[in-house]
């Protein structure tokens, strides 16, 4: 058997070598998280050229992370990020999802990816990859395929017997991605269930688009991940605000997305073209489920093109 010291570079080796148009997501390794408690880090890549490179997808990928909790699975943290980490987590298990992205208006796209089951130790964090479309198919009759199911079934061994792993190198400064500290607690609240003293409020994730996008679309629908579910009935009709620097502000409808903690604005008409845009969440316009409000105003930019 090879030494555990080889498993992790070849399972990453090997891993660029599945199926054409496969989607994949993999858990690589595991690093230190210098006493933040469990946590899950996540990178999403468009091909294994770009996971090469180092160079993560762009925003609008819809991802998950649930706890395997008294027999079912419950939602933790929602992001649109293509990449983020998630700290404070409780040691278990858990699962990556990555169902759908955005298209150009902001409207989902199924993917046909499978979750990904990770297990959360204590002050560790959990390594996750997925590639969203990987090299051809023929290079399933070289077993390739065999060879990657055994090398990440072999460091999943390794990982299930406390055995030690190699040190992960540490990413260049500019990939490095956006940490998030949740309680566990708090994705999983109802009305009549109380939360320890000192669960944070609600906060924003990620959105849609990206901080400086140049959007094409008309009626691009833009969109904010909560930390947690909110209380639909506190939701202000003006929670979130586009103002454009020449045009005012946009009329537009707030909707709220249940299943993806997702705090939506649509146009009522056609954005005004080349104009540069502010969206804001505004502070105190949405409560969680035990009547914590959102603290701070969250806010990014966009431009339509001409």
């Amino acid at each position: 058997m090879l030494h555990h010291r080889f498993i992790r570079p070849l399972a990453l080796t090997l891993a660029t070598l599945l199926l054409a148009s496969c989607f994949s997501t993999q858990a690589v390794g595991h690093r230190p998280s210098a006493g933040r408690g469990g946590g899950v880090s996540v990178q999403v890549f468009a091909d294994d050229d770009s996971r090469e490179a180092g160079q993560i997808i762009e925003g609008g990928v819809v991802g998950e992370l649930e706890r395997w909790d008294e027999g079912t699975w419950v939602p933790v943290f929602h992001s649109l990020d293509s990449r983020w980490t998630v700290l404070g987590l409780k040691p278990g298990k858990y699962r990556v999802r990555f169902p759908s992205r955005l298209d150009e208006e902001g409207r989902e796209v199924r993917l046909e990816g499978k979750p990904k089951v990770v297990r959360v130790r204590a002050d560790q964090v959990t390594e996750v990859e997925t590639v969203l479309e990987h090299v051809p198919p023929a290079l399933v009759a070289a077993g390739v395929v065999t060879a990657v199911v055994a090398a990440v079934l072999l460091w999943d061994w390794l990982d299930d017997h406390n055995l030690p792993k190699p040190p992960l190198p540490h990413p260049p400064p500019a990939l490095v991605d956006a940490v998030f500290h949740v309680a566990v607690e708090a994705a999983i609240a109802s009305d009549d269930r109380a939360l320890p003293p000192g669960v944070t409020p609600p906060f924003v994730t990620s959105h849609f688009p990206e901080d400086g996008d140049l959007v094409a679309a008309r009626r691009v629908r833009v969109t904010f991940t909560l930390s947690e579910p909110i209380d639909t009935k506190e939701i202000d009709p003006d929670a979130v605000r586009v103002e454009g620097e020449r045009s005012g502000l946009i009329p537009g409808r707030v909707t709220y997305d249940p299943a993806h903690w997702w705090l939506a604005w649509e146009p009522l008409d056609d954005l005004p073209r080349d104009d540069s845009f502010t969206a804001t969440v505004v502070s105190g316009a949405v409560e969680d489920l035990l009547g914590a409000a959102l603290e701070e105003d969250a806010s990014f930019e966009f431009r339509t093109t001409r």
